[in-house]
């Protein structure tokens, strides 16, 4: 059985970093599409609130895995 997320709509959009990290689940494999769900849906703000995935986490990128992950510059040896 999978679990579908389902991101909860917000009167008005989330401004402040620290209350994005206390209403959303940020690394959770799904947030780009419940992301795009509220985009969509043309939701002021949403939140991970009501999520039976809310408490999943999935693996917190580092600095490293952007840095190894860029292609090189042109010119640069």
């Amino acid at each position: 059985m999978s679990i579908t997320p389902c991101p909860s709509p917000l009167p008005c959009a989330l401004r402040d970093e620290s209350v994005v990290e206390v209403q959303r689940n940020l690394f959770c494999a799904n947030y780009d599409a419940c992301l795009h769900l509220a985009v969509k849906q043309g939701w002021d703000g949403w939140t991970c609130r009501h999520c039976p995935l809310r408490e999943h986490r999935g693996s917190v990128p580092q600095a490293r895995d952007y840095a190894e992950s860029r292609p090189r510059s042109q010119g640069q040896d």
